[in-house]
């Protein structure tokens, strides 16, 4: 459930919407806020390759300024951009770990939201075949944590989530 302070960040967000120092960034906000709408639609032929095209010429400077940025963002655009790096099509045409991408965002986004994400998690770092890092992995462990405390997520998730974190800690090297 949304409250006041949310809903004035979201109505502000909409009605005078981030200007970005990185063009990348700037171009790839307008285009999703731009077909938000259209997100079910999003193909191959269309916006899915326009999609495609602009997050492939991303760098490590255009990543990290996207997450300096991120509290910038609208949060239903992230869970739209998470959701299309699940796409098959966009990982074979993409070369950068956005299944490391994926879990920072799952860290970034907003306390109360990241449930949304939870359930992909798995697949983003598998599909990317993405190497966390130790100090992700304990983020992302205590994130999933909060979201079960808070009772967001069921035991069932929890566990399984947790499992799947645990083995990725245990393959870790020394």
């Amino acid at each position: 459930m949304m409250n006041i302070h949310q809903l004035k960040k979201t109505f502000y967000k909409t009605l005078f919407p981030p200007k970005f120092e990185n063009e990348r960034i700037q171009t790839l906000y307008n285009f999703v806020s731009q077909n938000e709408n259209k997100v079910k639609h999003w193909e191959i032929d269309g916006l899915l390759s326009q999609f495609i095209n602009i997050i492939k010429i991303y760098n490590e400077t255009d990543i990290e300024y996207f997450f300096k940025t991120i509290n910038l963002w609208n949060s239903y655009y992230l869970v739209i951009i998470s959701d299309k790096f699940l796409d098959p099509l966009v990982k074979a045409n993409i070369t950068y770990d956005f299944g490391n991408i994926y879990a920072k965002i799952f860290l970034t986004y907003e306390n109360l939201d990241s449930y949304f994400l939870i359930d992909n998690l798995e697949i983003a770092v598998t599909m990317y075949d993405s190497k966390l890092d130790k100090d992700t992995l304990v983020n992302v462990a205590d994130k999933i944590k909060l979201l079960y405390e808070k009772k967001l997520i069921t035991r069932q998730q929890f566990d399984y989530n947790m499992t799947f974190i645990n083995n990725l800690t245990d393959a870790l090297p020394d």
